[in-house]
């Protein structure tokens, strides 16, 4: 009996979750704000409903089979009410609908900013008004770049189109993290903490972030990493190396030293994969990406503002040495993770949930919401409260758009990085206790 009350609960939260999702546009409307400033409380209202499901499914024995229907059921559901709501998280939606229509056209993606007059014969009155930094050339690289032509194809510059397109990669990953939890023999409602994140649902099909595109391919070269195929895994890496770069983080902490099949295989991938761009531009198919890490955004950083603004240190000066000390640990902790990791499967968890944190932590670059989504799929096999709390409150980063220009108030920063602090330090303690030593093999 207890286990179908559990089972009401869940599809009451999840009822709950869809009355939520469906009334975010209404709730701007009541709250008398626009939607990007009624974002954080709809959030803050599914977080707390996400976490209530959370506990829910980590202490009540649930029937698998029905449990599982149900969570799976309202992911998709979700995900379903958010492809016609206009946008208004991102504008990069549209930089991806662009580069897509100038490749169709038959123009290098990397050569021209959309501004250049050479494309002014494919600018129109809807996608290429709304694309951030026109002046600028793209900064995706070429996986990413495939992804946008093949959306352009089906179809041309349709936001519900590229939705759907997301919608199936976001479908993939939830498909993979049920295999892979029944392969490691965890129960499959542990996928909740990803199908049900407010986090994935808006930065994923409400916002179009090519990061849903990513995560599968990242699941999909863990799976092959775990079953023995090392040349296989390393090429899926490759692409999603391809789809936007920082999974590379990766390589170090699934990388066994005496088995160069790996690491090779991950290298030749991103080669093979920019040789025709680099062939055809040099050095300018890095695109964008030049300047933008020459002139990085201070927007939501974390470690970098306490290492420079209670110092002072707000000069370019104090941000190019503090970035270098962060990029540099970062560097050193990423060696050590991958030095210490297990290569059974638990390992691989582990060393990928630390290596993934540590990006997070460590990145001395902007913090946008979307570059946290990641990390959720491996807080279904390996829970961390500091880095659940943070994929809720991160999303109060978008204040900073509410009150531009202003910088983040000081209290939406505390909200969000004292509480990921605190319970790291809390976790990391916890771990020294238990097995001194132990703290560069456990999850955060």
């Amino acid at each position: 009996m207890r286990r179908f009350g559990g089972l009401a609960a869940l599809a009451a939260l999840g009822a709950l979750s869809v009355a939520t999702y469906a009334g975010a546009l209404s709730a701007a409307a009541w709250l008398g704000v626009g939607l990007l400033a009624a974002h954080p409380v709809v959030v803050a209202v599914l977080f707390v409903l996400y976490l209530a499901v959370a506990w829910l499914v980590s202490v009540r024995i649930l029937p698998t089979k029905k449990a599982l229907a149900v969570v799976l059921g309202f992911g998709l559901l979700f995900r379903v009410l958010m492809l016609p709501t206009p946008v208004y998280l991102s504008s990069d939606l549209f930089r991806y609908l662009w580069d897509g229509r100038v490749q169709l056209a038959g123009v290098h993606p990397y050569r021209y900013a959309p501004s250049a007059p050479e494309l002014a014969h494919l600018r129109d009155g809807e996608i290429h008004p709304r694309i951030n930094r026109p002046a600028a050339r793209t900064i995706y690289p070429p996986a990413a770049q495939w992804l946008f032509a093949l959306a352009a194809a089906l179809a041309p510059g349709s936001v519900v189109g590229w939705r759907l397109l997301l919608l199936l990669f976001d479908s993939a990953t939830v498909a993979m993290l049920v295999l892979l939890l029944r392969w490691l023999g965890m129960p499959p409602t542990a996928v909740i903490l990803y199908a049900w994140s407010p986090l994935v649902v808006f930065e994923g099909v409400q916002a179009g972030h090519v990061e849903a595109a990513m995560i599968p391919l990242i699941l999909l070269a863990l799976l092959l990493r775990q079953t023995g195929s090392p040349v296989l895994a390393g090429v899926a890496l490759g692409v999603a190396v391809l789809m936007k770069l920082y999974p590379a983080v990766l390589l170090p902490a699934w990388w066994r030293r005496d088995d160069w099949r790996f690491p090779v295989a991950t290298a030749a991938t991103v080669g093979l994969g920019y040789l025709p761009y680099v062939a055809a531009l040099g050095a300018g198919a890095l695109g964008f990406l030049p300047e933008y890490l020459a002139s990085p955004e201070d927007h939501n950083i974390g470690l970098r503002a306490l290492l420079t603004y209670p110092f002072g240190f707000t000069g370019e000066v104090g941000r190019g040495v503090a970035m270098a000390v962060l990029f540099a640990a970062l560097a050193a902790t990423l060696v050590i993770i991958g030095r210490r990791a297990g290569q059974d499967p638990p390992g691989l968890w582990r060393a990928s949930t630390l290596a993934v944190g540590s990006y997070l932590l460590l990145v001395p670059t902007a913090m946008h919401p979307l570059y946290v989504v990641w990390v959720v799929p491996f807080l279904c096999v390996r829970p961390s409260p500091a880095w659940l709390w943070f994929s809720g409150a991160v999303t109060l980063s978008y204040v900073a758009y509410v009150v531009a220009p202003a910088p983040l108030p000081w209290w939406a920063w505390l909200l969000e990085y004292g509480p990921l602090y605190a319970l790291l330090l809390a976790s990391a303690a916890r771990l020294a206790r238990r097995a001194p030593g132990a703290l560069a093999l456990r999850p955060s």
